[in-house]
């Protein structure tokens, strides 16, 4: 038990430092001179051995844990009952063969240090990724045409999920009595530095998102990337909040649920549909306009996506002189001929539909097609 609370840290480490690899190209070189030498002088003596096949080995008895050591959903129920937003102490002690009880302090003195560690080697590994972000994604960074689906899809699903994981990595060390114990504010400062670096790295996955829209416009994931680092950059806040204020899991569930429902009551409010037919094409003069994709949009944006011959050939020239793909994409024709079936077959539905199909927003967009 003693060696896996040090043990851990060093498989979270690794964890870390594999995501931060896929999702920044830079990061990945800097890493791989380092692992050349690490592989070539210490990883010599596990040519033997099928790490992969024992790794994935103790993944599945954790799990099997959760799947057959499951606890009643009544007592889940009389735990919400009782939760209260601030920690208590609970002293833990043993019984040992030559003394009375007595409290057991070893072992969380070695969790502290293993946290300790592990904080100290994972802010450098963030650091270095922030610098690096920093430097080419906010500051030189510059579009010369290509596809940004690379730098954008799988460095910001890596990085939102290092962020989900460094949340939970900090709750398991502040999860009990190291809140209590009296030495802990170097491990307090490394998780605030942690948390800080964290939001750091969720404003860089804005910002790749950002120049993902810069370049090729409005789309329901981008949104929902914007609505999701809105509530990561909350949680990371609440986190802050449990580990200086000592608040307990339930704090954190109870803040973050409500902010979430919240959250998704007030952008249910907006019509997206319209929102990004009449950003995409204001913006077409500068930014890629994906008409197989824009003319999918729901019936609602019916009437912004039904422009005039002149304007669709006029956008597509402009389109054509600025972009350059591999890829076909529908002309304006095409585009204008599949709009037209909709709008009939969309005004056909709608005046056939009864009372309890009505709904405000496409009742407007039949209002202004019938004009």
């Amino acid at each position: 038990r003693r060696m896996g609370i040090f043990l851990i840290p060093v498989v979270i480490i690794i964890l870390f430092v594999s995501i931060y690899r896929n999702s920044n190209p830079v990061f990945n070189n800097v890493m791989n001179s380092v692992w050349e030498f690490i592989d070539e002088y210490i990883l010599a003596v596990f040519d033997h051995v099928d790490v992969l096949l024992l790794i994935t080995f103790l993944f599945f008895i954790a799990l099997s844990n959760l799947v057959y050591m499951r606890v009643a959903l009544a007592k889940l129920v009389k735990r919400d009952e009782v939760a209260d937003d601030s920690l208590s102490r609970v002293r833990k002690q043993r019984v040992t063969v030559y003394s009375a009880k007595r409290p057991n302090n070893t072992s969380l003195k070695n969790e502290y240090r293993a946290g300790v560690f592990l904080l100290i080697t994972l802010n450098a590994f963030i650091l270095l990724l922030n610098i690096i972000d920093i430097d080419t994604v906010w500051i030189s960074f510059t579009w010369q045409g290509q596809y940004l689906k690379q730098f954008v899809h799988e460095g910001t699903y890596l990085l939102i999920l290092s962020i989900l994981i460094s949340i939970g990595l900090v709750l398991y060390y502040f999860r009990g009595n190291l809140n209590f114990y009296s030495k802990n504010k170097t491990l307090k400062y490394l998780s605030y530095a942690w948390l800080a670096q964290n939001a750091v790295l969720a404003l860089s996955v804005g910002m790749r998102n950002y120049r993902y829209i810069q370049h090729f416009s409005l789309a329901y994931k981008r949104i929902g990337v914007i609505i999701f680092l809105v509530l990561t950059l909350y949680g990371l806040y609440t986190v802050f909040i449990k580990v200086r204020h000592r608040r307990s899991s339930f704090y954190l569930f109870r803040a973050n649920t409500y902010a979430m429902l919240v959250l998704l009551v007030a952008t249910s409010v907006v019509n997206w549909d319209n929102v990004i037919a009449r950003y995409n094409f204001a913006h077409s003069n500068q930014s890629f306009l994906h008409l197989n994709f824009m003319c999918r949009l729901g019936d609602s944006a019916l009437p912004i996506l039904n422009k005039p011959a002149a304007e669709m050939d006029a956008i597509e020239k402009v389109q054509r002189e600025n972009f350059f793909f591999e890829e076909d994409y529908m002309d304006a024709a095409g585009y204008k001929l599949f709009v037209a079936r909709r709008i009939d077959s969309f005004k056909y539905e709608w005046e056939h539909k009864s009372i309890w199909e009505w709904n405000w927003a496409e009742y407007a967009a039949y209002r202004d097609l019938i004009k």
